[in-house]
């Protein structure tokens, strides 16, 4: 009697799970000058997304039939009609095989494993839109992406039951080992331009103890091999020693590539390792937030965002406040004008670059129109000239020709690479800024602090420019991260708290109680009650420290004014009327609108808001002063022009610096 086909039951271990603990990230440059590995690497990537762009088609087509069959969905339930039409993370994974299979040539580059991660991914988006989130909002249908938008092969994370079980990409070798291969005569660690090819040093991969290489198996053509260029400068040895000298800890690896036309292939490849492991914190950091969990264990902290500064008060009980506030100081300032104007003259030669490849999809100027109809009045022949007018389009306004069809030169897209690279710079430069801003305002405020839950969506729709230059989003999750990681170095809880703005409206209320409703143009607080003065922000930010949340399931939160009248006295007085200072700066966006509103002391109009402590300054007999460029431009608007001719300075307050203290 024949028996029957024996199948794997269900595992009886109970599974191992990452769950919320920690996790960081490396990344790890990629050698390939090989042309042969290259090559293959570039074909596992179109390969990739081939599969990936199949598997995203055949999800709108089941989602849009999901949503087809209204009356099905409500007689059988949404699941059945789920499982009916596949849409689930195990039936998007045997598409996938399925597509393999009508394909065989796809296997020289991509083995089942990875296949079933790129419909992991698909499927992710896919969950996005046919379910709701924790705030009750879907996404939209999932788009079909671009070429140059895949950027990422996932990889799946090593077993935790079997050794030696890495189903898609590996690392293998030892530090110690690729040290020692790139060290040279005088002891110094190096690494040279072209990365030596790399085999293995015993016979298996696994037993590989030479230099870090990434490897992936299961081809037909034999082992993918990248040998891997690690940070050679003395300042980044620390942070190798503690990411890779526990092999335990290393988790999965996701292969990363960017566009970089001075590169080998046009495309820089990364290995991003994920490690469950706390971030790396160098020992001066972690002096830092030791000291910050005992110091300032007992102080509270309230914060006020704003488009272009951020004030953070602090107190212990009704005694020692304290209040920072954190903008741009003047050569910041400067150094965000000369940026614009490079990326201004970038976007300009961007622009002519494209043109002249695609004359025939752009109209001639006004100016060159007039002068191609007197030159063939004349009888001269027509120049050739980059078209300076509009972009052919249809009536509708849509162009004749896709962007993406257009042919674009070597030097353009070098010097978008370049662009991207330079934004890329900024932005890490930007986060790096915003963690020792952060540093230094936990130090001093403690690590348990309350903000007004706004959306800066809303703002950068209007101050874009103001909010990318001073970016309170990025460095409000700075703070908020610095306040977790000492929290947890002192063992209890801490963080940031957000309170709704509805039932705070701290910017409309003072110390004493009383409400009185500002517009966003009015900057300082004069409370006619008690007599209290100081900038508007700082106030609110005194206020959020004596925010409190009921105890509810959804908590609530209220300001305490009993507690914030015990503040009130002379001490407060005098430490709120500092935040009047000139030297504290203003707002770089306009407050509220562009309306004119004319100076005292001058009968120019200002297009613009001025700050209110200004315009009393004024009023109580000094001298007209002006105020910097609201956007923080370079161009001289009518006004500056208006006040040049009238003998005004045309140089703005000096910015304050990036910490101020007024306690």
């Amino acid at each position: 009697m024949a028996s029957k086909k024996r199948t794997r039951g269900p595992n009886k271990q109970t599974p191992w799970a990452r769950g919320d603990g920690p996790a960081s990230v490396l990344r790890l440059a990629l050698d390939t000058r090989d042309p042969l590995q290259r090559s293959r690497l570039e074909g596992m990537f179109a390969t990739a997304f081939a599969l990936r762009r199949a598997l995203q088609h055949d999800v709108r087509n089941r989602i849009r039939a999901y949503w087809s069959a209204r009356h099905e969905r409500e007689e059988k339930g949404p699941g059945s009609v789920r499982e009916r039409l596949g849409l689930s993370q195990s039936a998007l994974e045997r598409a996938a095989y399925g597509h393999l299979n009508d394909a065989p040539h796809l296997r020289t580059s991509v083995t089942k494993a990875l296949a079933m991660h790129l419909a992991d991914s698909v499927f992710t988006a896919a969950e996005r839109h046919l379910f709701r989130d924790a705030s009750g909002k879907t996404q939209g249908l999932l788009h079909i992406g671009r070429w140059f938008d895949f950027a990422r092969l996932p990889g799946r994370a090593r077993s935790r039951t079997t050794p030696r079980k890495w189903e898609t990409f590996r690392l293998h070798g030892t530090l110690s080992g690729h040290r020692e291969a790139y060290t040279g005569s005088d002891g110094r660690f190096f690494q040279p331009r072209t990365m030596r090819s790399i085999a293995m040093s015993g016979t298996s991969w696994w037993s590989h103890s030479g230099p870090l290489v990434v490897v992936f198996s299961g081809l037909a053509g034999g082992d993918l091999v990248l040998p891997v260029r690690l940070p050679s400068a003395p300042s980044n040895q620390a942070i190798l020693d503690d990411r890779l000298q526990d092999p335990e800890a290393w988790h999965k690896i996701d292969l990363v590539r960017r566009c970089d036309p001075n590169a080998a292939g046009g495309w820089r490849y990364e290995a991003h390792l994920m490690l469950v492991k706390e971030p790396y914190a160098s020992p001066r950091t972690m002096a830092r937030r030791v000291k910050a969990a005992g110091e300032s264990a007992h102080r509270t902290a309230g914060i006020d965002v704003n488009v272009s500064n951020i004030s953070v008060a602090s107190r212990v009980g009704n005694d020692d406040l304290l209040i920072t506030r954190i903008e741009r100081h003047a050569g910041e300032r400067e150094a965000e004008r000369q940026r614009r104007r490079k990326e201004r003259r970038r976007g300009r030669a961007l622009d002519r670059s494209r043109r002249a490849a695609n004359p025939d999809q752009y109209r001639l100027s006004l100016r060159q129109e007039e002068r191609a109809r007197r030159r063939e009045a004349a009888g001269l022949r027509p120049l050739i000239v980059i078209p300076r007018g509009k972009r052919k389009a249809r009536a509708d306004g849509k162009p004749l020709q896709a962007y993406r069809k257009d042919a674009l030169s070597r030097r353009y897209k070098r010097e978008r690479a370049s662009q991207a690279a330079s934004a890329a710079a900024s932005a890490q430069a930007r986060k790096a800024l915003a963690r020792r801003v952060a540093g230094a305002v936990v130090l001093r405020h403690g690590f348990r602090a309350i903000v007004e839950d706004c959306n800066l969506t809303t703002w950068a729709r209007r101050w874009g420019r103001a909010m990318s230059a001073f970016s309170p989003g990025t460095l409000l999750d700075a703070i908020r991260a610095e306040t977790i990681a000492v929290a947890n170095v002192a063992g209890v809880a801490g963080g940031i708290r957000r309170a709704s703005t509805r039932s705070t409206a701290l910017s409309q209320h003072c110390l004493c109680g009383s409400r009185a409703k500002k517009s966003l143009g009015e900057r300082v607080h004069d409370c006619p009650t008690c007599g209290l003065r100081g900038d508007r922000d700082a106030v609110s930010a005194v206020l959020a420290s004596f925010v409190r949340f009921t105890d509810d399931a959804a908590p609530a939160a209220f300001v305490d004014f009993d507690a914030a009248r015990g503040l009130l006295g002379e001490r407060t007085s005098e430490i709120l009327l500092e935040t009047l200072d000139p030297s504290w700066g203003r707002q770089d966006a306009p407050s509220e609108s562009t309306a004119p509103s004319a100076l005292d002391g001058s009968s120019v109009e200002e297009t613009g808001r001025t700050s209110r402590h200004v315009m009393a300054r004024q009023n109580a007999g000094t001298a007209p002063r002006t105020t910097p460029n609201e956007t923080g431009s370079s161009i001289r608007t009518k006004s500056e022009r208006a006040r040049t001719r009238t003998g005004l300075s045309k140089s703005g307050v000096e910015g304050s610096t990036p910490l101020r203290d007024s306690s």
